[in-house]
């Protein structure tokens, strides 16, 4: 598996995470969990705002058809949240969410 040099993938957006055209994004993108798995902090935090973002209003930036499985991972686990009092697109830290254990 290979990382392709992103920028020249045609449809690109430094906004993805996850680009159409390169092998290793694409396998990870195949499978919601390992893609969300592979994202360090800063990366998990855009990608929990992209979901949010896409949800409500297209994202604002093109989507990648690798992301897809991912995003639509994240915006699940938004819903489920939302459903328990957390504002969606806002992603909430390990000491807020296991805060009163």
């Amino acid at each position: 598996m290979t990382h392709a040099p992103h920028e020249w993938l045609p449809g690109y957006s430094p906004a993805q995470l996850l680009h159409d055209g390169c092998p290793e994004c694409e396998t990870r993108g195949q499978a919601a969990a390992a893609a969300i798995a592979g994202l360090d902090t800063a990366s998990f935090e855009r990608a929990w705002e992209r979901a949010a973002a896409w949800q409500r209003d297209g994202g604002g930036h093109p989507i990648a058809a690798a992301e897809i499985p991912m995003l639509r991972a994240l915006w699940a686990v938004q819903v489920q949240l939302e459903r328990r009092g957390w504002p969606t697109g806002r992603c909430p830290s390990l000491n807020v969410l296991w805060g009163s254990l």
